[in-house]
């Protein structure tokens, strides 16, 4: 079974990750290379926690890393330095901000940042948030086994796609998604704001898992750009699975999934049907887009 991950239950310690991954995604997209549809951002599951991987830097390279073992964020260079951050004992987002800041500094990383959280409703500025925290590295052990999960279920079924694809761990709003673009460009909506209108530009498919809040308990999401007309009515599974109307996604309850007999078996009707969508409401064609893997020698499957 996969484990609880209910925010209510760990909502002070979700919270101060979740600053955490912030501060990994602004460095990213201060310093990473552009690429479409904000991939450049995203952050990326490791064996040890998550890390912006390997970003460019006058020649060089770095990666900064939350290791959820260490309880600490790490900082590597290329030229074989290193600095970290702990975690523990716990301190404030605005302390673990700035020793993150002069970890970067320590290091000839002089990039500028913004410290405004985006895509939260509290947007006080990492610099300047000296709260109380919590950090319980149990809870967020847990956050990473089924996150860890999940992602090996999304690898494994996105191998027969051909195409633009990607797996990424989105630090805005905190969820593990896999993207997968038909490559057409469409217009880009004008009523959704920044973020979207370069977001929204290409026609796609996304799912994933969002860890949800205090209220609103983890769910998977999954909707195809353009919306089909009369996405509402369109089959959908498990059972567990709908329509949300405000949301204009498909959602499926995680503890569905979490408590079901086999959870991979129940993520990936999930995927199938959705990606099924793509063809028989979005006007993909199926051939186009599969991919029959070349035999590997050694390998029995």
């Amino acid at each position: 079974m996969w484990p609880d991950v209910h925010v209510s239950r760990w909502a002070a310690t979700k919270r101060s990750l979740h600053m955490y991954a912030q501060m990994l995604g602004k460095i990213k997209l201060a310093v990473a290379p552009v690429q479409p549809n904000w991939m450049f951002t995203a952050l990326h599951l490791s064996p040890r926690g998550l890390t912006t991987g390997t970003v460019p830097w006058r020649g060089t390279s770095f990666d900064v890393a939350i290791d959820i073992f260490d309880s600490a964020i790490v900082v590597s260079r290329s030229n074989g330095e290193r600095a970290a951050v702990p975690l523990l004992p716990v301190r404030s987002v605005a302390e673990v901000y700035g020793d993150l800041r002069g970890a970067l500094s320590s290091l000839g990383i002089d990039c500028s940042i913004s410290s405004i959280p985006q895509e939260v409703p509290d947007t006080t500025p990492l610099d300047a948030d000296r709260r109380s925290a919590e950090y319980e590295p149990q809870a967020v052990r847990r956050w990473f086994e089924a996150s860890t999960a999940v992602a090996g279920v999304f690898d494994e079924w996105r191998q027969h796609f051909f195409g633009r694809e990607g797996l990424q761990f989105w630090w805005g709003a905190f969820d593990l998604a896999l993207l997968l673009f038909s490559g057409r460009r469409i217009a880009a909506p004008t009523d959704r704001g920044y973020i979207m209108k370069y977001d929204l530009d290409a026609e796609l498919m996304n799912v994933g898992l969002y860890f949800g809040d205090a209220q609103v308990a983890p769910f998977f999401y999954g909707y195809i750009v353009p919306e089909p007309p009369d996405a509402e009515s369109l089959p959908i599974g498990p059972s567990e699975a709908s329509w949300s109307k405000n949301l204009h996604e498909w959602v499926l309850p995680y503890e569905a999934v979490r408590q079901s007999a086999d959870p991979a078996t129940g993520l990936r009707e999930f995927l199938d049907a959705v990606y099924g969508l793509c063809f028989s409401a979005g006007g993909w064609e199926r051939a186009q887009f599969s991919y029959a893997r070349p035999p590997v020698k050694g390998r029995s499957s």
